[in-house]
């Protein structure tokens, strides 16, 4: 009986072994997940800052600024939303002495971010009027 233990622990260790989850198809799609994610965050902390702004406190340069980093945050929000992505997934396993595979592919758009453009696109209005009564034209 503890031959067959032994056995068992083996055939485990050397699947375990083929099935590594440290390879390199598998490391590529950890890699690529997280610079999507990062990417993501960058944007949302983007939007957050530019719609936190006090544009009212700016000074006439600085508004102007202001309006031209709202259209083009609202450009790249609107390309982000009519654009889908294609998500590849893949993963390794054992479980005692078997082991498996799988893998998985999805399609996603962007439709979320109409909020937020539309957000942006309220602000830029508000901008262009601030800009209008103090007699400025973009």
């Amino acid at each position: 009986m503890r031959n067959n233990f032994s056995t068992q622990l083996r055939q485990s260790l050397l699947a375990y072994k083929q099935t590594n989850l440290l390879h390199p198809g598998f490391i590529l799609v950890i890699l690529l997940t997280i610079g999507i994610l990062s990417g993501c965050v960058n944007h949302k902390a983007k939007n957050q800052e530019l719609l936190a702004e006090n544009y009212q406190t700016l000074s006439n340069d600085d508004l102007i600024l202001y309006y031209y980093k709202l259209k083009d945050q609202i450009e790249v929000v609107e390309q982000k939303r009519t654009g889908s992505s294609i998500s590849l997934g893949l993963g390794l396993g054992s479980f005692g002495h078997r082991s498996g595979g799988s893998g998985s592919v999805g399609v996603t758009t962007g439709g979320s971010q109409r909020d937020i453009a539309t957000d942006l696109r309220d602000r830029r209005n508000e901008v262009r009027v601030e800009l209008k009564n103090r007699g400025i034209t973009p």
